[in-house]
């Protein structure tokens, strides 16, 4: 007997035909539908996108535009040179940025995000709202002033864009 014959019926892809039934606005597709984290879910594809410590971050910086390793650095002063290398490696390999070479002495090397890399920005917005939001409530905070990044960096220094502490509230 194979798996056409069993009661749960013919396997579909990795996913395993049940009887759960499926919110079709977070499920919308049989790629979602699974018991266990699949490589081609794509929630865990996105997840795996902005993974890292400081990847999103790096996105965030580069939202408004290419920057220089330098720069990065400047805007992200706690950041180490070799996490930072790390995750503009991640980042290029998984498609998200693209790294430009400009000819002359030095040689100058600039960062910038792909098409893929901007189709990021709502999600990293929504992230920081719904993080707000559960800081808010879950922690009872009054006051999210002192816990907004960008406040307590030098505004002059930021690209000008909405993922600020005012387009959240």
């Amino acid at each position: 007997m194979g798996h056409s014959d069993s009661q749960l019926g013919p396997r579909v892809g990795n996913q395993t035909v049940t009887d759960t039934v499926w919110d079709d606005e977070l499920v919308p597709d049989d790629r979602g539908r699974t018991s266990a984290p699949e490589p081609d879910c794509p929630v865990e594809v996105t997840l795996t996108a902005i993974s890292g410590r400081w990847t999103t971050l790096v996105l965030r910086e580069l939202m408004g535009g290419p920057l220089s390793f330098g720069e990065l650095r400047d805007r992200l002063p706690s950041l180490s040179a070799k996490v930072l290398t790390d995750r503009l490696r991640d980042l290029e390999a998984r498609g998200l940025i693209a790294r430009r070479t400009h000819p002359g002495f030095p040689v100058r090397t600039s960062y910038a995000l792909t098409d893929l890399g901007r189709v990021l920005r709502p999600l990293l917005i929504e992230l920081y709202r719904t993080g707000n939001t559960l800081l808010y409530v879950d922690l009872g905070v009054r006051d999210l002033e002192p816990r907004c990044p960008i406040r307590a960096a030098d505004s002059s220094q930021r690209p000008r864009s909405d993922l600020h502490c005012d387009s959240v509230r």
